[in-house]
């Protein structure tokens, strides 16, 4: 090492591991700590290299060793697609997002990995601070819990990104079983604890995720050792599915679950002598009773006036139209739609129906349920309708096949690594989408917007960067890389995962660490470790 001391070297070891322990711990609440954490990461990474006057070598290493410059080329496909891009302001913005892959791809590719103990010792640092982050979550956002507005529910980050933090903190806290009793209870609470603030968030891909990752632990179970654990775990995890799936059957059968009579024995006229609206083209159902029949608008809206502040012509506390609120709510209740149903009402229903509450039984059972109620709600909306707005799923389906027409006009080049709103704009006017203009958004689908972006080779290349080098370097045989994994590339369907700071870092930290920090296992390829001697 030259002319530096052990101390200096245990210095920057130090800072080294502190970094990346501050960058695991920052994820789920604060972008600052987590850019901090990237500068103290890459300055002690320099200062290391300058006094040992290895920087040189620190470079040309992690830029010309195969699997640091393959993964590297990821974020170089960016900057190269600047080349072909107009909205240069975006396309620029976006490379900054995504530096997290150039600085933990280049540190922990030219700096010696960690050990075992380190290893487990940084994740499971990460998954306790995601797990602690969702009780101050719920300090500060309680009253969240009764309104079903589940975005709210966590401040810090996006919904979605805390929700695969809390998948991959059970694999964590799985994968590192403690042999104590007492630190078994507390990865026992944590475990619930996720699932449950999981279920509360309505995160939808948390559902694949996890049964994607059960199925990973049964396929593991069945190919290890018969130990004395195997047998109970493995009818843990079948039992977990098989209710899993029976939950999914009974929400479906539930909401599906109308009399069609309904239809057939329509009034004309409400009490009060309003001729009934019905619209039988649009059988949603709401509670197992259709919506849109015995709707008398004017009795509607002068007597929600008399009971609400809120006017019947405006908007819920969702940003919902209130008529729409209203109806289904009395719709839920298997009331009229007109006065005597309004009046049916109690106080705390019309506070309800205020704050955006659709359905009398929301708030009176799982918030999962409710959220998947909803999504078959929005299902029928669409099917019926053709409108998508305002309906996070239905919109996701319109971005997508407006999407896929861009990728395939698209094709060889993309459009560059910023004209992918662009693109979608011209695309909606083109086609002439129901989408209202503030909803006109991206495709919400990473694989999508890679092809949009850099054309079809450039997908296959992206693909090929995340592949290759864990494939190389032997991170496939870690369980906990392969449950990341199956939470990052499920995440890219429904999400543009890494177009955010903490998705970008998500994505990258954990990468990085398991390919190039992590303790090698088995008989991977012999890595050359960069030079340091002076």
């Amino acid at each position: 090492m030259g002319n530096m001391g052990g101390g200096a070297r245990n210095i920057h070891r130090r800072l080294h591991a502190g970094a990346v322990g501050l960058a695991l711990v920052a994820l789920p609440w604060s972008e600052f700590l987590l850019s901090l954490s990237q500068f103290i990461l890459i300055g002690n990474w320099l200062w290391e290299g300058i006094a040992q006057r290895t920087a040189g070598r620190r470079f040309k290493h992690a830029f010309t060793t195969a699997e640091s410059a393959v993964f590297l080329s990821f974020f170089g496909l960016h900057v190269l697609g600047l080349a072909w891009t107009s909205d240069l302001k975006w396309g620029v913005d976006l490379c900054r997002i995504l530096l997290p892959v150039l600085v933990f791809g280049l540190v922990f590719s030219s700096v010696p990995r960690f050990s075992a103990m380190e290893l487990r010792s940084l994740l499971l640092l990460g998954a306790w601070s995601a797990t602690a982050s969702t009780v101050a979550c719920l300090a500060m956002r309680y009253d969240v819990l009764a309104t079903g507005q589940y975005r709210e529910l966590s401040p810090f980050i996006s919904h979605i990104r805390l929700s695969l933090m809390l998948c991959l903190s059970i694999a964590v806290f799985v994968h590192y079983w403690p042999a104590r009793w007492l630190v078994r209870c507390a990865h026992a609470a944590a475990i619930l604890l996720c699932l449950w603030f999981l279920d509360q968030l309505s995160s939808l891909i948390a559902w694949p995720v996890l049964g994607a990752l059960s199925l990973f632990a049964l396929w593991r179970l069945l190919r290890g050792p018969h130990t004395a654990w195997r047998t109970p775990v493995m009818a843990l995890l079948v039992a977990g599915m098989a209710g899993s799936a029976l939950f999914l059957c009974s929400v479906w059968s539930g909401y599906n679950r109308v009399d069609p009579a309904q239809l057939r024995h329509l009034d004309m006229a409400s009490a009060g002598g309003e001729v009934y609206y019905h619209d039988l083209n649009d059988p949603q159902v709401e509670n197992g009773h259709y919506v849109w029949i015995n709707v008398a608008d004017k009795e509607l809206k002068r007597t929600w006036e008399r009971r609400s502040r809120t006017s019947f012509d405006g908007t819920d506390g969702l940003g919902q139209p209130m008529r729409s609120t209203l109806i289904r709510y009395l719709a839920s209740m298997d009331l009229r739609k007109d006065s005597t149903g309004v009046n049916a009402l109690s106080q705390d229903d019309v506070k309800r129906i205020e704050r955006g509450v659709t359905s009398v039984r929301e708030g009176h059972e799982g918030a999962m349920r409710a959220r998947m109620e909803q999504v078959l709600y929005e299902l029928d909306v669409y099917r019926n309708t053709g409108n998508p707005n305002g309906h996070s799923v239905t919109m996701r389906m319109e971005f997508q096949r407006v999407g896929m027409g861009i990728a395939r006009r698209h094709w060889l080049f993309g459009v560059g690594t910023g004209d992918t709103q662009m693109a979608f704009n011209a695309a909606y006017e083109v086609e002439h989408s129901a989408l209202l203009p503030k909803w006109r958004l991206r495709a919400h689908n990473e694989y999508l917007t890679l092809a949009i972006s850099f054309g079809a080779f450039g997908l296959l290349w992206s693909l090929f960067s995340w592949w290759w080098p864990a494939r190389r370097l032997g991170a496939f045989r870690h369980p906990l890389f392969m449950a990341w994994g199956i939470i990052f590339l499920l995440s890219c369907f429904s999400e543009d995962t890494i177009e955010t700071q903490p998705g970008a870092t998500f994505f990258a930290l954990y990468y990085a660490l398991f390919v190039f920090a992590a303790p090698l296992i088995g008989e991977a390829v012999p890595v050359r470790a960069p030079d340091r001697s002076a």
